[in-house]
């Protein structure tokens, strides 16, 4: 192999490692993490979030190049919360953008395509920009509207009552018997 055919194998090889270190996990994140009720809904609104966060003042060395460290509004892997976080900036293909809390990264959430959502989100985007395809919030709304009108404690629910109550007794004349 010539010395010139080396070079272009080279910066593939340096292009395809800076890449892959952006689906990294970045310690940082995890301590800036938090959950809220809403994300920014247009532009104003996430200018203002992203300076709240300040998360270009924190010092950290998981991003470098291409990929920002900079601030996030998405959902979760479960899709029943909204997050804020400050992480590197990756590029999402056609899928809702996710904070991983287990591997403190950004990532597409495969569960959740919103290039077929009304409205859609394009093919390829910014993960700093996730703000624009309120879509992708709208599912973690519906999902907590849900869960909030169908999951009712166990007292609400006359069976769980009786259930508790019976299993108590029952509990009780078993110790009894074994005495």
């Amino acid at each position: 192999m010539g010395e010139k055919s080396r070079i272009p194998l080279l910066l593939s090889t340096l292009y395809i490692c800076t890449e892959v270190s952006s689906f990294t996990f970045c310690e940082k994140s995890a301590a800036t993490t938090r959950y809220v009720n809403q994300c920014p809904t247009d532009k104003e609104s996430w200018k203002i979030a992203t300076k709240d966060m300040n998360c270009e003042s924190i010092n950290q060395n998981c991003s470098s190049g291409r990929h920002h460290f900079q601030y996030h509004c998405v959902i979760n892997a479960w899709m029943n919360a909204t997050l804020e976080v400050c992480a590197p900036n990756r590029t999402i293909f056609g899928y809702c953008t996710e904070f991983n809390i287990m591997g403190n990264v950004i990532q597409e959430n495969y569960a959740a395509e919103c290039t077929r959502y009304n409205p859609p989100c394009p093919q390829v985007y910014n993960s700093a920009e996730a703000y624009k395809y309120q879509s992708c919030y709208e599912r973690v709304r519906r999902k907590k509207d849900w869960m909030r009108d169908n999951v009712r404690s166990t007292s609400e629910r006359p069976c769980g009552q009786w259930t508790l109550t019976f299993l108590s007794i029952f509990q009780m004349m078993r110790a009894g018997a074994l005495r």
